[in-house]
């Protein structure tokens, strides 16, 4: 979809591909540079919940250690 290109799109430093597969996604160390991170952060959140609440799917793959963090599971 759109939206979930828009969230991985490099311009906004929010995510960056994981260095094992590159089909994943982690959060970006450097994503402060951006000074509406936090902002951008809490709105892609709440559109990931949207999405699991509406039992859509959306094109966005997070690495498991995101996962873990999303579930309140200790991460390796």
């Amino acid at each position: 979809s759109v939206l979930a290109r828009q969230i991985f799109n490099p311009g906004y430093a929010l995510f960056q591909p994981q260095a094992a597969d590159s089909l994943t996604y982690q959060p970006n160390k450097l994503s402060y540079y951006n000074k509406d991170h936090l902002l951008y952060f809490h709105f892609v959140g709440r559109i990931i919940g949207k999405a699991i609440h509406d039992q859509r799917i959306l094109e966005a793959y997070f690495s498991r250690s995101m996962y873990k963090h999303m579930l309140g599971k200790p991460v390796d």
